[in-house]
């Protein structure tokens, strides 16, 4: 019987203004990239059709990685979030092995503007 492919998803959202993702075979020798989608992009919406383009199933997925930084926080927040529901609804990580974004730094947290009426 032959063994089925395993895949990988990346997701890099370490950029305020764009996000990529990729699709990955996992081969013996490497990963394969098959699919990439780059931009605006709703992340769940967009794995989802990268999934239904390639004729996997969410199944099918062995991992969900993401680039820990550093970068935008909010980005980051975004990719280990996203990263981390699928792996963990997938039974590919119980919730003591999720991981944590690297910021690179300190976020730089300024107070509310006061509004003029």
């Amino acid at each position: 019987m032959e063994e089925k492919s395993k895949y990988k998803i990346y997701i890099d959202s370490s950029d305020r203004n764009s996000t990529k993702l990729t699709l990955f075979r996992m081969e013996e020798s490497g990963e394969v990239g098959i699919l990439t989608k780059e931009g605006k992009i709703d992340i769940v919406s967009s794995v989802k059709e990268m999934i239904n383009k390639s004729d996997l199933s969410i199944n099918d997925v062995e991992i969900v990685t993401y680039n820990p930084g550093p970068g935008s926080f909010t980005g980051l927040r975004i990719g280990a979030t996203v990263s981390n529901v699928l792996n963990w609804v997938l039974g590919k990580k119980e919730t003591k092995d999720l991981d944590y974004p690297k910021y690179g730094a300190e976020p730089n947290i300024t107070p509310p503007k006061k509004f003029k009426i």
